[in-house]
């Protein structure tokens, strides 16, 4: 399976402006939502994913007729989407408006039935699940995070929610570092071991804390690890998708051309 580079723009909360983060914490806004679609788009992007998850804890649909229009009118590539899809109602209005796939975090974690209910009816290649994830230092072990109760879910490993999203029929999964967002300092290469122990069927992506070329290629030559989202790096250094694929290419790996 050829292997993917994906662009995430952060929306700031009750807007269409784009922003960094630190921890999902905003710290700098970097313009529009236009502008940076757009300037993916002419550097070779051919997937980007939209996360506003400051939209999770409100209960109405995340898409207004402002952000679908800025969508369908700025790209010609797949958009995904992450942040408040709680119901499978919302989920469909998201595929059917403007998106080509929709990532879940807290309907997947509060109602078992809610991702097989969006299966269902979408089907596995547009419903995928986020788990943003942190390492609990005192045992070394790996957590959903609650951004609602800004603590570790700690009933579970994370291990356990990866199986039971592939279990459920996810298309995808992202794990998504909390404590490397914005970082720069490189994906979590510690977690690839466990990647491999679970060898789950699903696509597996990993997000948070790319700052240089060879943190693609130290996560991307992991045959559990599919594709990559990052953000920090396209705005801070002069990286683009392009000389990113180049450059995993060069290192011996397959990648998906634009």
């Amino acid at each position: 399976m050829k292997k993917r580079i994906i662009p995430s723009i952060l929306l700031k909360s009750g807007s269409t402006n784009a922003c960094l983060s630190h921890q999902f914490s905003p710290w700098r806004t970097i313009g529009t939502l236009a502008q940076q679609l757009k300037l993916h788009v002419s550097r070779g992007c051919d997937e980007l994913l939209v996360i506003n998850p400051y939209h999770a804890s409100v209960a109405s649909s995340p898409l207004t007729s402002r952000l679908v229009k800025l969508i369908t009118k700025n790209t010609d590539i797949p958009v995904g989407y992450c942040g408040g899809i709680i119901s499978t109602q919302i989920a469909v209005q998201s595929i059917n408006e403007c998106f080509d796939k929709v990532f879940v975090t807290r309907a997947f974690l509060d109602d078992d039935n809610s991702l097989p209910a969006m299966v269902s009816v979408l089907g596995t290649q547009s419903v995928g699940v986020c788990l943003p994830y942190a390492c609990d230092r005192s045992t070394g072990e790996r957590f959903v995070w609650d951004f609602r109760r800004q603590s570790f879910l700690r009933t579970h490993p994370l291990e356990f929610y990866i199986r039971k999203a592939s279990c459920e029929g996810a298309g995808e999964i992202l794990l998504y570092s909390v404590e490397r967002d914005g970082s720069m300092k490189g994906f979590d290469e510690d977690i690839l071991p466990v990647l491999e122990r679970l060898r789950v069927s699903r696509p597996l992506l990993l997000g948070g804390g790319a700052g240089k070329p060879k943190d693609f290629v130290s996560v991307l030559k992991s045959d559990y690890v599919q594709g990559v989202v990052a953000a920090s790096i396209f705005s801070l250094t002069e990286e683009t998708p392009r000389t990113l694929r180049d450059y995993c290419l060069n290192a011996g790996i397959p990648m998906r051309r634009a």
